[in-house]
């Protein structure tokens, strides 16, 4: 009898500590065999730690947030493959604060979770502009600091804010080292940023891959931008940006992305390396906006203004294919040696930096002209790390 009654005990304290087992959750009517929710912010918080959630086709007028370990999965079911989180008829509401102060209103936020999986899951910002009053940002997806996962074959789309408006967004504060994966995904619409991986640490601790992403965020002034992370952004095609890709980090590592229709394809600040990315039909190539980086074996084709805008920085440029530019390198530090190739380029070598640098024109209305190097910073544009910025 004390046996039988020790076991009941054991039994009973081992099911209070552990009422449910992760398992596959639906959410729709799509899987009739799994136990299923009417939203996915129901499922969200309501399934044990480390489940899938499998999203039937459908459209979710929602603000998701997730705060625990799990998989969020869009699913096809009769021909229909399409897992969509619109805006709520009520419109976003800030639900968010970050690292650098200001509200977002994140339609599918991950709040201090991991490893958080979203794969085939859309998010269509439309209606849900709110004019970036009191700073406040939206975002299409927000992984909060402390999070960490994998965002793959996703849509995010229509992100507008005037201005203020971010589709895949991951930041990231003092404390223990988080990796976030943004890949694969379909990113466009947005007037702020595409993708966007920032932390305010002493020590970059947020390690970001942004790998085989299509971003073309149209009105938008950043593609891919990093700011003091670890971050790999790699086989990637930008179009349709202020700037295509943004690192302001020196341990950024950029290599075999597409770069096109940008006011300037590439833009540094603080260093990291550039290698073998292609880059055409821009105003400028590739912009430094302050010393550092090496740039090795990139091709740059049909630049209107520079393949390479130096600014009067300090940098290794070399072994880079130019082919039709008005300006091959221009504002080069003097002494600069670097052995490029240049095909079909009106001047290889202009502007100097031992003489008094003029502006040079851009073919677009609200793109800035290079200029000599005194204070030009990428923070003088808004952006999430520059929220009072006064360019936009």
């Amino acid at each position: 009898m004390f046996r039988l009654k020790f076991s009941l005990v054991v039994a009973i304290t081992l099911c209070a500590a552990h009422p449910l087992m992760a398992g596959t959750f639906a959410v729709g009517s799509c899987k009739p065999k799994s136990p299923s929710f009417a939203t996915i912010s129901a499922a969200v918080s309501s399934v044990p730690p480390g489940s899938t959630i499998l999203v039937c086709p459908g459209i979710y007028p929602e603000q998701v947030t997730i705060t625990q370990p799990l998989n969020l999965s869009g699913v096809t079911d009769s021909n229909q493959n399409l897992a969509l989180i619109t805006v709520p008829s009520t419109g976003l509401v800030a639900n968010a604060v970050s690292v650098f102060g200001e509200s977002i209103a994140a339609q599918l936020l991950v709040q201090g979770a991991g490893p958080v999986s979203i794969t085939d899951i859309a998010v269509d910002g439309t209606g849900g502009d709110l004019g970036c009053a009191g700073s406040t940002w939206v975002a299409g997806i927000f992984y909060s600091p402390g999070s960490s996962g994998l965002v793959n074959h996703a849509k995010v789309n229509n992100q507008t804010d005037a201005g203020c408006g971010v589709g895949l967004w991951a930041e990231n504060t003092d404390g223990a080292d988080k990796f976030v994966t943004f890949q694969n995904n379909s990113v466009h619409g947005q007037d702020g940023f595409g993708i966007f991986g920032s932390s305010n640490a002493s020590t970059p601790n947020l390690f970001l891959s942004t790998r085989g992403n299509v971003v073309s965020p149209a009105l938008g002034l950043i593609g891919i931008g990093l700011d003091n992370v670890t971050g790999s952004v790699s086989g990637n095609n930008v179009a349709n940006a202020l700037f295509g890709i943004v690192n302001t980090s020196s341990a950024g590592s950029l290599t075999f992305n597409t770069v096109s229709v940008a006011s300037a394809g590439i833009a540094l600040q603080g260093g990291g390396t550039v290698n073998n990315n292609t880059i055409y039909d821009s105003s400028i190539g590739l912009w430094f906006f302050s010393d550092g980086g090496v740039v090795h074996q990139n091709r740059i084709s049909n630049a209107t203004v520079s393949a390479v805008e130096f600014n009067c920085s300090a940098a290794i440029v070399s072994s880079n294919t130019i082919n039709d530019a008005a300006i091959g390198l221009n504002n080069a530090p003097v002494g600069f040696t670097g052995n490029n190739s240049f095909t079909n380029t009106e001047t290889i070598k202009g502007g100097g930096c031992a003489a008094a640098l003029a502006r040079a024109s851009v073919a677009t209305a609200n793109t800035p002209a290079p200029a000599a190097k005194m204070g030009t910073s990428i923070w003088e544009w808004r952006t999430p790390a520059s929220p009072n910025g006064t360019l936009k």
